[in-house]
């Protein structure tokens, strides 16, 4: 393995201030009774040297009961940050990317294995070691991959990476990725196209997604595309045993045609998958691949998504309302008016937070009720919007209250959690 290089920052330099309870703040409602200011417990400045633009998590990435958040020092220093989430105190800091200001940090699908984090931007490989913010390794391909990676049974995991098949055209395939050493295996996953029709980009399909089953270790729920004309795409669902390397069943189409969309996000819940494709929420029977049942809106969900939580799908639409559907049938329970494009939802004791791309505040809804308990307003704390990041939830332990913790431009915040 080639030396790395690895930039160790003297955290006594970096580090960001961090303040304890703002005693000046109080409990603010609105006529309905929503809380828009809360005290907070503590908060962080993300930014040592002047407000620049910083890094983007979409999902919280926690360990040893602290989290990982962007922060910044200068406009050419883009970090990883751990932070401790009882005080909000630096832990330790990690900026080894390549071009640290033109990739800046921004991951959009993690993958933890005990101490190790990964993640893909482009041709970059990264994976950091959590424990003490070193790089475990660092990998500059030769060709750009998705940004979604998914574990495999072994605890290694998927990149998705463009070939060239025996016919010159392009494909999309899943080949598995060694945690340790960032090495790419010989084991690939390759779907079976129909060929009907290839896009402008000499396309013929792509793997999407790739999810374990709970149930067995050796199948794979396996969704994947093919191109139709109008750039219009097919979506399909297909169970595949990695022992045998056979497809138990493949093909069972998801959605009409939707333009630019795949499907994402797929979930598996009480041996039943679930996914958004298009405008479309879709439930699959797991082991037959059989659709249950799919419901139409009139947008998509692709920034925030769908989470399940206490049997009630919750997923927030780009129309600017939240949802909660019965996972059996598909039926809405609630309708609630909350933002559109927001940040993805974390749960937590019954509460669903999130931060909204439109309105800019924290939200927080009983899940039971559909009725908004936050809508915390950043401009009343720092002046500034909160910013959809993600929004990370700790339960109550060790004699502390459960936390919510989320980021404006500026600060990170700790609040106590509603429940």
């Amino acid at each position: 393995m080639k030396n790395i290089l690895i930039f160790l920052i003297p955290i006594i330099i970096l580090t960001t201030s961090c303040t304890k309870d703002d005693d000046t703040a109080t409990t603010q409602t609105d006529e309905n009774g929503v809380i828009t200011l809360l005290p907070h417990q503590w908060k962080k400045t993300l930014h040592a040297d002047g407000a620049v633009s910083n890094g983007h998590i979409d999902y919280p990435i926690y360990y040893k009961d602290n989290i990982v958040i962007p922060t910044t020092n200068g406009k050419d220093n883009k970090f990883l940050t751990l932070i401790n989430s009882n005080d909000g105190e630096t832990i330790w800091q990690w900026n080894d990317s390549y071009l640290p200001y033109s990739s800046q940090i921004k991951i959009s699908y993690p993958y933890q294995y005990n101490n190790l984090l990964t993640y893909q931007k482009g041709s970059k490989s990264y994976c950091v070691n959590l424990d003490n913010g070193t790089t475990h390794w660092k990998i500059r391909r030769e060709s750009s991959f998705d940004v979604r990676i998914y574990p495999s049974f072994d605890n290694n995991f998927f990149n998705l990476v463009d070939i060239i098949d025996n016919n010159g055209y392009k494909e999309q395939t899943a080949t598995k990725t060694e945690i340790n050493t960032g090495n790419l295996t010989t084991e690939v996953i390759r779907s079976n196209y129909s060929g009907e029709y290839i896009n402008p980009d000499n396309l013929i399909g792509a793997i999407t997604n790739i999810i374990k089953t709970p149930s067995n270790s050796n199948l794979y729920a396996i969704t994947y595309v093919e191109p139709s004309p109008g750039w219009v795409v097919n979506s399909y669902l297909g169970l595949y045993n990695s022992d045998t390397q056979q497809w138990v069943y493949e093909r069972k189409l998801m959605a009409p045609p939707t333009v630019n969309s795949s499907t994402y996000e797929p979930k598996i819940y009480n041996n039943k998958l679930y996914a958004w494709v298009g405008k479309n929420l879709v439930c699959h029977d797991l082991d037959t691949g059989e659709q249950l049942w799919i419901k139409q809106f009139t947008q998509d969900f692709l920034f925030s998504g769908f989470i399940i939580e206490d049997d009630k799908i919750i997923a927030n639409n780009e129309d600017t309302y939240t949802y909660a559907l019965n996972p059996n049938t598909g039926s809405q329970i609630w309708k609630t008016k909350t933002a559109g494009t927001s940040s993805r939802m974390s749960y937590l004791n019954g509460i669903v937070y999130f931060v909204g791309g439109s309105t800019r505040k924290l939200h927080a809804i009983d899940i039971n009720t559909g009725k908004h308990v936050w809508k915390i307003d950043g401009h009343k704390l720092d002046g500034e919007n909160f910013k959809t990041n993600a929004v990370y939830v700790l339960p109550a332990k060790n004699g502390e209250k459960a936390k919510v913790i989320a980021l404006t431009h500026l600060n990170a915040y700790c609040f106590e959690a509603y429940q």
